[in-house]
């Protein structure tokens, strides 16, 4: 009967956070899914329930399927490399003897704080044909280097070298985090078993740190896949649909050719994309518990 009460009495504080919530969260979810099922005139206003024909327009567009393929390379790419180099500079952070290393992980943030479109125009810049990179190039002999950003084979490669470097600090931080909570006393006694750098590393680090790689690796996945910042300040998405992302995609259709009901199939698909990974993940968890 109290704990009742004691509800009833909270309800009506915690009744204007779920009216927000519901609001910024769940209706625009909603909308979004029943937006999928409409059809937008190409002329004129007005739209009409058009059921899963968005959907069947989907699977037969090949700008669709480029997107896709490019989301999946752009996706892999991006997390396999933020992880692998963001648990070494972690790893190199956390060394007991390393001078100044306050100012390292400070220096490490610095690309986290800056916004990522500012990031892309620095890169954008960068991957010039007149930039930096070619220059450098031109200095170590190249005569001839590639226009990174107009060239269809560099472009979506620019795009992630970007991306990398905006979201490798958030990686970096989250490990070195783990790093830290490690017990020493098993390190310690693992030198006296006479345990070199790489057995300590492949035995104790990634065993005591699995669960979270796992983590930040599905969150990594599911912020680049749905990037949609760096590819449109730098690329567009160009040259000729090289470097399009099913988030630039949908943008594309919703705010350029003012197909909404379409561009929500696209969310759609993207959302029961990410799901897959999101529940094996979740139903691995759930049973390493049990």
């Amino acid at each position: 009967m109290g704990k009742k009460s004691d509800t009833a009495k909270a309800f009506p504080y915690i009744l204007p956070v779920l009216i927000v919530m519901i609001l910024i969260n769940v209706y625009p979810f909603v909308r979004g899914i029943l937006n999928a099922f409409y059809a937008d005139k190409v002329f004129g206003v007005g739209r009409h329930f058009c059921g899963f024909d968005n959907f069947k327009e989907l699977f037969q567009d090949h700008i669709f399927w480029l997107g896709l393929k490019n989301n999946v390379i752009w996706t892999l790419s991006c997390v396999v490399v933020e992880v692998i180099l963001g648990l070494f500079i972690a790893m190199l952070l956390n060394l007991p003897y390393i001078k100044f290393r306050n100012v390292h992980r400070t220096l490490v943030l610095l690309p986290w704080a800056i916004p990522p479109v500012v990031s892309a125009l620095i890169w954008r810049y960068f991957f010039g044909t007149s930039g930096p990179i070619n220059i450098i190039l031109k200095g170590i002999g190249f005569s001839n280097p590639p226009s990174w950003l107009i060239n269809p084979g560099y472009s979506l490669f620019a795009c992630i070298v970007a991306n990398i470097w905006v979201g490798l600090p958030f990686v970096t931080v989250m490990l070195l985090g783990g790093l830290q909570s490690l017990p020493g006393d098993v390190y310690e006694a693992a030198e006296i078993d006479g345990a070199g750098i790489v057995k300590k590393f492949f035995y104790i680090t990634l065993p005591m740190m699995k669960d979270l790689i796992l983590t930040v690796a599905v969150l990594t996945s599911i912020w680049t896949f749905n990037m949609f910042d760096i590819v449109f300040t730098m690329t567009r998405g160009g040259p000729g649909n090289s470097s399009i992302l099913l988030s630039l995609y949908a943008y594309q259709n919703a705010f350029g050719y003012f197909q909404q009901g379409y561009a929500a199939a696209i969310g759609i698909i993207s959302l029961i994309i990410l799901m897959i990974p999101l529940i094996f993940y979740i139903k691995g968890r759930f049973n390493y518990e049990d």
